[in-house]
């Protein structure tokens, strides 16, 4: 005896498969716009916080440069290791700024462009701290920091007068080494491809003569 095919046994009709393909492409498009949605906002996140990085590399530099200190005495023989020596492309210099959690005291302090960079790689601003001992010939371990990458040059200029008969003026190198430039001027270029803009940094020292 032959059995009768019932409804649930049938399969599908051409029409559900039809409406069930429609539903998978319509579901595909979602997806995908739900990908390319958090993308972007993956991008828009990552430039943001590459942006806030200059602000708070010039808020870090500004604060180590208004805390500079000079050579203590100038009678004495000047002491390399606290004097404020400034090139077109390197800064170093004592501060009494003390980064959060480090110990307190003068540190010394090398703004520089990465030194290591070999051809092909991008260069990098790194800061290099040492603990001053005065009562130590031996400075302490200097701790090397990327505080900014993809940088392109860096350019330091500073205001003074070279000795107290002449009038004070702009130049590209500070080898007093007993007082301190009045003006200190930061400036961090970028590849044209970067969206990063660095505002010219310029810093009064106070205790500068």
């Amino acid at each position: 005896m032959r059995r009768r095919v019932t409804d649930a046994e049938a399969g599908f009709t051409l029409v559900e498969l039809l409406v069930a393909l429609a539903l998978l492409v319509v579901i595909a498009a979602l997806l995908v716009n739900a990908i390319v949605g958090a993308r972007q906002a993956l991008n828009v996140v990552d430039q943001r916080g590459t942006q806030a990085s200059v602000p708070a590399v010039q808020s870090l530099l500004r604060r180590l440069l208004l805390e500079a200190r000079p050579n203590l005495d100038a009678a004495a023989p000047a002491n390399p290791d606290r004097a404020f020596i400034g090139a077109s492309d390197k800064l170093t210099f004592v501060s009494s700024f003390v980064p959060q959690g480090q110990y307190g005291g003068l540190w010394r302090y090398e703004i520089a462009i990465d030194a290591s960079k070999r051809a092909g790689e991008s260069s990098a601003l790194v800061l290099t701290q040492q603990l001053v001992r005065p009562a130590s010939s031996a400075p302490g371990a200097p701790f090397p920091s990327v505080i900014l990458k993809e940088v392109r040059a860096l350019n330091v200029r500073y205001f003074g007068a070279e000795d107290k008969d002449t009038a004070p003026q702009w130049q590209d190198a500070w080898r007093d080494p007993y007082r301190l430039p009045r003006l200190v001027s930061v400036d961090v270029t970028f590849a044209r491809s970067d969206g990063r803009r660095w505002t010219p940094l310029i810093v009064a020292l106070p205790l500068a003569d």
